[in-house]
C-alpha cells in the first residue's frame, strides 16, 4: 500500500496490521490441518523502538516485521490453531487497524484544508 502522504509511523503500522490479518485468515483456514504451526506477526515493539531512529520516513514495513511460530500447544493431530485465540487476536487486530486508518484519515483531511477543500 502507498501511503506517502501519511505520517511514517502509521503508514507501517497498517501494512504491519493488514499482514496479521492475512496470518489469522491463513492460521484459521488451516486449523483443521495436521500438524500446521499457526503463524505470529510481530512489529509493535520494533516499530516503537525505530520512532526514537531519525530517518523513519524512508523504512519500509519488512524492516519492522517479524513472523514466527506459534509457541502454542498442540492438540493430538499436531495442529496448534486456537480458534478463540485467534478470534481475540482478529478483533484486537481491526480495533487497531481502525485507529490507524483514522490517524490517515486526518492526515489526509488536514491536507484537503490546507488545499483549499472543505
Amino acid at each position: 500500500m502507498d501511503l506517502g502522504l501519511v505520517n511514517p509511523a502509521v503508514r507501517i503500522a497498517l501494512d504491519g496490521l493488514m499482514m496479521r490479518q492475512e496470518a489469522i485468515a491463513n492460521n484459521v483456514s488451516n486449523m483443521s490441518t495436521p500438524n500446521f504451526t499457526a503463524t505470529n506477526v510481530e512489529f509493535e515493539g520494533a516499530l516503537s523502538a525505530a520512532l526514537e531512529m531519525p530517518g523513519i520516513g524512508s523504512a519500509t514495513t519488512q524492516s519492522f516485521m517479524s513472523t514466527a511460530a506459534s509457541e502454542a500447544p498442540r492438540k493430538q493431530d499436531g495442529n496448534n490453531v486456537s480458534l478463540e485465540e485467534q478470534t481475540l487476536l482478529g478483533t484486537e487486530t481491526n480495533l487497531r487497524l481502525e485507529l490507524a486508518l483514522r490517524a490517515a484519515e486526518g492526515r489526509f483531511n488536514a491536507i484537503r484544508y490546507v488545499l483549499g477543500g472543505s
